[in-house]
């Protein structure tokens, strides 16, 4: 785990994108898919590439 954790405030998401650009143009390809793999896993579990994604639909009704 990497303990060198740095926090940014920023102050529109122009400038927080310009610094993702920085930060993935400095990474190396292995470290870009290596981070691709650890969001699919968080997002999907850890069997993502052997079972389905179940698709779901969600929404809402109101008032107005």
């Amino acid at each position: 785990m990497n303990r060198n954790l740095k926090v940014e405030i920023f102050h529109s998401f122009e400038e927080e994108n310009e610094a993702e650009n920085r930060r993935r143009s400095q990474m190396s390809i292995e470290d870009r898919l290596k981070e691709f793999a650890i969001l699919q896993e968080r997002r999907w579990g850890s069997d993502w590439a052997t079972k389905p994604i179940e698709k779901v639909v969600s929404y809402e009704k109101t008032d107005w």
